[in-house]
């Protein structure tokens, strides 16, 4: 039998093209238990070799020999999958292994006679046969512990205690359980009890393999190669990694106000690069528990007065641009998800209203160019040569003027059908208009967004690739203008009148992927100015958020063969089975889900639409549970040997005349089959 979790690969984008890399993690779906050894060096995880310790927490432990503990692996004599890790250590020639449950971390050595625990800023006692140990974790506001309870299958015996690092004598074989609480050592005990009584570490691990095995099998597919399937699977796990559920048996610590809470809780998670398709991913195949995370964030709000937009542990961080609580919040409510709508509008309107929308702060008050996005419909850039004075600012960041703009018409749309949702007719009408403010930044006389300053004067000089400095920053977010033009999710329409009508915007949309550099305008300069814009296809960056949807405005201009070559192209070029295989940073799902979805054959352009773009299926069947015991399939014939072309669509036996699918026709369930061919069908 072949199971699904087999086909995962961990190892796939440990390697990173430019930032930050994927770390391998054996872990369960939104688990708090995430386990990766803890390497020596820092950087990308396939490079690094030395072993310093495997984790049980904040705290870790590390097996050895005599008093030596310093170690080595060859990451090609690992075994590592999603669910257990085998790894041999060169030096002491010890093998260690990994698994979780949903708050224990388990580890068996085997070869070592000795342990070292370590527990960075903590504290340790013996306690009833265990370890507990204390380590205080770093929290703005408040005093917050984690509580770790370590048990060994063997009598503990201490051979010394040194400061924050005991070392221990053990048996040839050992089996390590650490249980994590953020509320007490009683509830880790509860945790223990409950998840590893009575079990060996091999059941747990064949458990944590099964639980895999149900949560892939929401999207199964069959077709194509098994380099392919290991590519999809891979992705459509580290999909389920956000959010963390830090529910222990009926209770929860919330970083956001200090206190222990009854109920479910999920935090952890960056809608900047989430909201787009992986919270969608989520609401459609694990519908129960996207009710769970709405929920948690109108608690979070609740709690700390402010509805966050980069929640963590320790609360709301102030990172990235925009309020896309609203995307959330209004795509749950356009595809029928039950949920408190009036707590997160009265937080999201906060947001809107009272909150400024300079990048990386979040709970400031409102300053000239938050007014002048309010009564003028943008957010103002500096004039050329002007020095900033706003405290807001943050000196690196900076402005990123356009994409404030267009990222905020998008939220108050969002916030506009809420608004109308409850009869709040008012503030309906008034957030439908901010969503129109895209239209004030489009230049006609460039064809791109451009910046203008708080006069509303075009900046001076203006250049679409390379203008703004790092990162674009004083006018985008990580991305030239050649991208962020097309943010303009709720409205690509609107966008395609601007450029002049349908037929003009999908011939700018050709140039976007052909586009290349000219000196000194070269790759290589681009690519120091803009690095987290990998994956380059001409200007278009598959590397990054903001490019995810691009391809797929195709279908809205009326030329959807042109969306399924690209598409195909993506995917195949860009996501491979290997540690470079994920050409951008992952953001905790957030690329993976556009995989999955792109593989699949369609894409939610616009979070807050029951409406999603078609594209071009990568495998012959896709088979969608999407809840209520029904099923969606996608067939393909042949699109696993290549054919991307769509020559004609049937919904259910119907002819399908759009390129779109409404979030109720798949959820109804029932069965798409599209005939695949070489050539474009125009």
């Amino acid at each position: 039998m072949q199971h699904l979790a087999d086909y995962i690969n961990p190892y796939i984008g440990s390697i990173s093209h430019m930032l930050a890399s994927c770390k391998p993690e054996v872990m369960l779906p939104y688990g708090m238990a995430r386990s990766t050894p803890v390497m020596t060096d820092c950087g990308d995880y396939y490079c690094n070799d030395r072993v310093q310790g495997y984790p049980l927490g904040k705290a870790n432990v590390m097996p050895g020999r005599d008093g030596a503990f310093d170690n080595s692996l060859d990451h090609s004599r690992e075994d590592f999958r999603c669910y257990y890790l085998r790894a041999e250590l060169e030096e002491m020639d010890i093998v260690a292994e990994s698994t979780v449950t949903r708050h224990v971390y388990l580890h068996r050595f085997t070869g070592a006679n000795e342990l070292r625990l370590r527990f960075p800023n903590g504290e340790a006692e013996e306690r009833e046969g265990c370890i507990a140990v204390r380590i205080r974790r770093e929290h703005p506001k408040f005093e917050v512990y984690e509580y770790i309870l370590v048990a060994l299958d063997c009598p503990l015996k201490v051979l010394r205690r040194e400061g924050e690092e005991w070392v221990l004598r053990v048996p040839e074989t050992v089996v390590v359980r650490g249980a994590v609480s953020y509320i007490s050592f009683e509830k880790a005990a509860e945790s223990l009890r409950k998840e590893t009584d009575g079990k060996d570490f091999g059941r747990i691990a064949g458990e944590a393999r099964e639980i895999w095995d149900r949560q892939l099998s929401k999207a199964a597919v069959t077709g194509n190669t098994e380099e392919r399937k290991a590519v999809y699977y891979t992705a459509l796990f580290r999909a389920f990694m956000r959010m963390t559920d830090y529910t222990e048996y009926g209770q929860y610590f919330s970083g956001y106000d200090g206190q222990v809470h009854e109920g479910i809780f999920y935090t952890g998670d960056g809608l900047w690069d989430t909201f787009r398709c992986m919270h969608p991913l989520q609401l459609l195949i694990d519908g129960e528990r996207h009710r769970d995370i709405l929920a948690s964030y109108n608690l979070m709000y609740r709690q700390s007065g402010l509805m966050p937009s980069f929640p963590s542990f320790e609360g709301d961080r102030p990172v990235m641009i925009g309020f896309h609580a609203a995307s959330l919040f209004a795509d749950a409510l356009a595809k029928g998800v039950e949920a408190d709508y009036e707590t997160a509008y009265e937080g999201i309107r906060k947001n809107a209203m009272e909150e400024s929308m300079f990048p990386w702060c979040c709970n400031r008050p409102l300053e000239a160019p938050d007014i002048c996005y309010q009564q003028n419909g943008y957010f103002p850039a500096l004039a050329k040569g002007e020095e900033e004075t706003c405290k807001n600012a943050d000196s690196w960041e900076r402005r990123q003027a356009i994409a404030v703009t267009l990222e905020h018409a998008y939220d108050d749309w969002c916030a506009g059908q809420l608004a109308k949702a409850l009869g709040k007719e008012e503030d309906a009408a008034l957030f439908e208009k901010r969503g129109q403010n895209y239209r004030n930044l489009y230049n006609p006389a460039i064809g791109w967004m451009a910046p203008k300053d708080i006069r509303g004067e075009w900046v001076e000089d203006f250049n679409p690739k390379f203008a703004g400095g790092m990162g674009g920053r004083a006018y985008t977010a990580e991305n030239n203008t050649w991208t962020y033009t097309w943010s303009v999710f709720h409205d690509p329409e609107g966008l395609a009148e601007l450029m002049g009508g349908r037929e003009a915007a999908s011939e700018r949309l050709d140039q976007v992927f052909r586009e290349g550099f000219t000196w000194p305008e070269s790759k290589y300069v681009y690519l120091g100015q803009f690095p987290d814009s990998t994956g380059l296809m001409g200007q278009f960056a598959m590397g990054n958020e903001p490019s995810f949807h691009i391809p797929y405005l195709y279908d809205y201009f009326g030329t959807p063969w042109k969306a399924q070559k690209k598409l195909r192209d993506l995917m195949d070029i860009w996501f491979t089975n290997s540690p470079t295989g994920i050409c951008g940073d992952e953001d905790g799902g957030a690329m993976s889900s556009w995989l999955v979805f792109s593989a699949l054959g369609f894409y939610p352009v616009c979070p807050g639409k029951a409406e999603y773009a078609i594209g071009t299926p990568l495998f012959d069947r896709a088979e969608i549970q999407v809840g209520g015991g029904k099923t969606f399939t996608v067939v393909s014939e042949g699109a696993g040997d290549g054919l991307r072309y769509i020559q004609s669509a049937k919904l259910n036996g119907v002819p399908l005349e759009r390129p779109f699918l409404t979030h109720e026709q798949i959820v109804s369930g029932g069965e798409l089959v599209l005939e695949m061919g070489r050539k474009p069908k125009k």
